[in-house]
């Protein structure tokens, strides 16, 4: 009942494996699922293996509550592909986050074959925004099973079919979808995925904590404006990567860094992370690339001129 999908990208250092602790070096790819706590793995027969109490917990839970009455074992079979089609184009989406830090995914979609209500449910990790590692995924008649796995936060879906469309595509859809999903799902990861990864995979417990970021907004502006270091470097086939880093002296001193890349617009940035840290070792990291020159004492060159104006321009 369930199954893996994952995405993949070129390490740049030396790692472990999540779950067999085997060095996974530079020429070797890490496989990721997600990015909230940064695992990496070596093989996909790892990735089920760390995740596997996981899937059986959920497996159990599922058992306890799926009713005699709901949908038997050749109709599950027969209306099986829903479950690979919400994966695609889910009707709701909650996200829960989990007590090992990630965040995870229930994908909901209503269908009515056979002039009758079925639901899918998917129960997912999320990568770039798309499903990477599947716990479970099941059809069923029964509203009340639905309803126990609405967990969470509710997410905001933009629909581009409606129910009665997506029921009239079914059939000639369903053969095509799971192909589809795993084309979708195994994108190539850029060096900036890599960087940012190796970064939130290495903040320490002891570091700030994730809910007293909201206590340094005002940094935000302040080094965006004001960097004292600002590097940059230029991923192969994607935008140019900045990170903004800002050192403040209080009490307890820390760094402010901001990631972000270049847009379509040639006079903005978009802001993918922001946070503060107080680890020299972790900011150490965000040292990629090649370094700015900032200052008035420095003249500038072209290039450098033009990324100043575009930091005190719109910025998403």
């Amino acid at each position: 009942m369930s199954s893996k999908i994952r995405g993949s990208k070129q390490k740049s250092a030396k790692i472990h494996c999540e779950e067999c602790n085997k060095v996974i070096s530079s020429k070797n790819k890490a496989l990721f699922v997600e990015e909230e706590v940064g695992r990496f793995f070596c093989e996909e027969s790892c990735i089920v293996a760390y995740f596997t109490p996981e899937i059986e917990k959920l497996e159990r839970e599922y058992g306890k509550h799926v009713s005699a009455n709901d949908l038997n074992s050749e109709e599950r079979e027969r209306f099986a592909h829903f479950r690979w089609m919400s994966l695609e184009k889910p009707d709701e989406v909650w996200m829960e986050k989990s007590a090992q830090g990630d965040q995870r995914y229930t994908l909901i979609s209503e269908y009515q074959p056979e002039n009758r209500k079925v639901w899918a449910v998917a129960i997912c990790l999320m990568l770039q925004n798309e499903p990477s590692f599947l716990y479970l995924a099941f059809v069923t008649s029964d509203r009340h099973l639905v309803d126990v796995f609405r967990r969470g936060d509710q997410m905001r879906v933009v629909k581009e079919n409606s129910l009665q469309a997506k029921n009239e595509t079914v059939e000639a859809e369903s053969e095509e979808v799971v192909q589809k999903s795993s084309d979708r799902l195994a994108e190539p990861w850029t060096e900036a995925d890599s960087v940012r990864a190796l970064i939130i995979k290495s903040r320490k417990v002891s570091d700030i904590p994730v809910e007293d970021f909201g206590f340094y907004q005002k940094c935000l502006e302040e080094t965006l404006q004001h960097p004292n270091e600002l590097w940059s470097y230029l991923p192969k086939s994607a935008k140019r990567i900045y990170h903004f880093i800002k050192h403040y002296e209080h009490d307890q001193s820390f760094w402010y860094v901001v990631i972000a890349k270049d847009t379509a617009d040639e006079t903005q940035i978009e802001i993918i992370d922001v946070f503060p840290t107080r680890d020299g070792d972790l900011v150490q990291m965000c040292r990629h690339g090649k370094k700015e020159v900032f200052g008035d004492s420095v003249q500038e060159q072209p290039e450098e001129a033009f990324l100043n104006e575009k930091v005190r321009r719109n910025i998403h």
